[in-house]
């Protein structure tokens, strides 16, 4: 009896440490996004998450440590200290969620938008300027660019492209501008707009 549970104890250490490093690959692959690992839905830092993490790690190290360290043909038991400080870790984040909850300004999904940096330029006659954007919230998605308004063209990537001149019938230093468009690929309704001032 005593080899069959010294047996069961270190198959499941087994599986556990086999489904730990799957999910490490998982991680390493970007399969698993860790981006909002330590953050609420809303987007910010959450406390009470990095607590858990922390603890967790920290209480599952020092039992391996405590298992390494002893006889390989006995299966320790877990320490009470350790159990009790990992229900005192969930039992914090449980209360945090708890109140957190209790206000439905708590659970309100931070919107998806476009950010277009820089949102304003001033670009000479014939130069170029570079413009990157962005969905926040959706690391990776890509954009389409277009010339909302005004003179100018821009490619694919944001590289906006002034007219080698003042349009006809306009003096140059008037303070011409072009509306630039940022539009989500996988978000049609998301856009930002930058604006350029040619010179």
């Amino acid at each position: 009896m005593q080899i069959l549970t010294l047996v069961c104890g270190y198959l499941i250490c087994f599986l556990v440490g086999a489904f730990g490093l799957m999910i490490l690959w998982q991680v390493y692959t970007g399969e698993i996004d860790l981006s909002r690992l330590i953050s609420e839905p809303t987007g910010d830092a959450s406390i009470s998450r990095f607590q858990l993490l922390i603890f967790t790690f920290v209480i599952a190290m020092s039992l391996l440590l405590i298992i390494v360290g002893r006889n390989p043909l006995s299966f320790p038991d877990v320490p009470s200290t350790i159990l009790t400080l990992l229900g005192i870790s969930g039992s914090s984040y449980l209360v945090s969620k708890s109140i957190q909850f209790s206000d439905p300004a708590g659970v309100t999904d931070r919107a998806v938008g476009v950010v277009i940096t820089p949102a304003s330029a001033t670009v000479h006659y014939g130069q170029t300027q570079q413009f990157k954007a962005e969905v926040p919230r959706k690391p990776g998605s890509s954009v389409t660019w277009k010339i909302y308004a005004g003179y100018g063209t821009i490619d694919g990537n944001g590289l906006y492209t002034a007219p080698a001149a003042a349009p006809a019938g306009v003096p140059a230093g008037t303070g011409v501008h072009a509306t630039i468009e940022a539009i989500s690929v996988e978000f049609p309704d998301l856009h930002d707009l930058a604006v350029v001032t040619l010179a």
